[in-house]
């Protein structure tokens, strides 16, 4: 375009140049005052089809669930509103597009065709010396001569106008096209930007040690604005290899927030420390669903460990069956085809095998230490109490979080979470006279009571009676 607009200065002149930059001027203003915010049209149209593919993923992914409670006409109605939604944008951006393509062809092609014609007769009928061979005797040749001259120069001017014309028509839908990218790399730059404003996590310290120990650490969510709620103040433990902890309390108080600080995922409040062995030997955690990756079998028990780091650790398939034994499991590979099936696992396990695939994957990489969030709860009970009793066979020290008073056993401490709204905690050691006295006031609680039942009942057949007179 600029090769184009030297050329065309050369014929057209100062004045000529002048206008031509002047109508590039009236074009753009034009064009950027009809140009509709194609960005912003770009990266709603991909948020609409992202709320769309994910709610499709989520039918595809919770299908049994949803047929159970017999909603699939609501999941169809709730993913038919987003498709509409996202028609509906699609369709608006069609017409805008539609609309804005006629206006700008209009003005590329025939408001700059007309200017640059205009231009370009500027240098053939505004010459100020005129030469005509029968008033001044100039040689009929040399007349010829300065009007194929002219001509020639017009056809020249001509064909850079068109070229110009297209040049600048290109550099629209360019423009056009960069607009739409700028969309959808907003989204990007959303995304991108809210990592970065994450606060890093602290490194754990002492992460050679074998000890987890939290010193006066407050527990809540982390928040990049504002004040970050707190669920646990003032936290204080210590646990070595051989001292398993329980952690109890009611829904809703922070139980998983203390395993997520344990595990290094969240990061401690206030000024606090934690201490715990680093790597995936240290301390490994084991979440209530448990995640089944793609893969065969055996990628399910060594996950997150590949088939290479498997064979290079020189562990066999004998030993992997003792681990699905010990997880009572050992039926899977006969029953699934052997160790290289694959299968979509998620869908392939029931819930409770599921739950004892991720013990399973504890007992093949022997952590120090296991925090097991609720990941046994779809387990029967005696399972449940063979598999805590091989984990601590193995030397692995359990950090357990359950509402289940059955595995307390397994313990030698336990960590109570009041959810009094203050961060209130108890830490006892189980087994111990302090904790035979706390179960001694359960039980006195609960037969004051069952001591007001009597007159509970009492009272109730003194409504009936004088329900049953009102009727009468």
């Amino acid at each position: 375009m600029f090769l184009f607009t030297s050329q065309l200065s050369r014929t057209l002149g100062v004045r000529g140049t002048l206008l031509l930059f002047v109508n590039y001027y009236v074009t753009a203003r034009i064009l950027r005052a009809v140009t509709p915010a194609f960005g912003r049209l770009a990266a709603v149209e991909a948020r609409l089809e992202g709320e769309y593919r994910a709610g499709m993923g989520r039918v595809g992914r919770e299908s049994e669930e949803v047929a159970f409670y017999n909603g699939g006409s609501r999941e169809r109605d709730i993913l038919w509103r987003a498709y509409l939604r996202l028609i509906k944008h699609i369709n608006s951006i069609y017409k805008i597009r539609i609309a804005y393509e006629w206006t700008e062809d209009y003005v590329i092609k025939y408001l700059w065709s007309a200017a640059g014609y205009a231009l370009i007769a500027i240098p053939v009928l505004l010459t100020r010396k005129r030469n005509i061979g029968i008033q001044t005797g100039v040689d009929e040749k040399k007349t010829d001569n300065q009007v194929a001259n002219r001509t020639e120069t017009y056809i020249s001017s001509r064909r850079l106008l068109l070229s110009l014309a297209d040049a600048g028509g290109r550099l629209m839908y360019a423009y056009k096209d960069l607009l739409e990218l700028a969309g959808l790399t907003t989204r990007l730059y959303t995304l991108l930007s809210g990592l970065h404003s994450l606060k890093p996590l602290p490194v754990p310290q002492g992460e050679t040690g074998d000890t987890v120990s939290l010193s006066r650490v407050d527990v809540g969510v982390p928040a990049n604005v504002g004040v970050p709620l707190v669920l646990v103040r003032d936290l204080s433990l210590s646990l070595r290899p051989g001292e398993h902890l329980m952690i109890t309390g009611s829904n809703g108080v922070g139980k998983t927030a203390v395993a997520r600080v344990l595990a290094g995922l969240w990061a401690a409040q206030g000024q606090g420390k934690v201490r715990r062995p680093g790597g995936r030997k240290g301390v490994f955690v084991v979440p209530q669903r448990s995640y089944m990756v793609v893969g065969t079998l055996l990628d399910q028990i060594i996950y997150p460990h590949t088939y290479a780091q498997f064979v290079e650790s020189g562990m066999t398939e004998d030993e992997l069956m003792s681990i699905l034994a010990a997880a009572n499991l050992a039926y899977l590979p006969s029953r699934e085809g052997g160790w290289s099936t694959r299968k979509e696992w998620r869908d392939v396990l029931s819930g409770g095998e599921k739950q004892r695939m991720g013990m399973a994957r504890v007992f093949y990489h022997r952590p120090s230490f296991a925090v097991l969030d609720e990941c046994t709860s779809a387990v029967s009970s005696d399972v449940e109490g063979q598999m805590y009793e091989h984990a601590k066979s193995l030397g692995i020290t359990l950090i357990t979080i359950s509402l289940r008073p059955s595995l307390m056993r397994y313990h030698t401490q336990l960590l109570t979470i009041a959810g009094d709204g203050k961060g209130s905690w108890t830490l006892s050691q189980v087994g111990t006279a302090e904790e035979r006295m706390g179960m001694d006031r359960e039980i006195l609680a609960i037969e004051e009571k069952l001591a007001e039942v009597d007159g509970w009942e009492k009272r109730v057949k003194e409504l009936t009676k004088e329900l049953s007179a009102e009727e009468a």
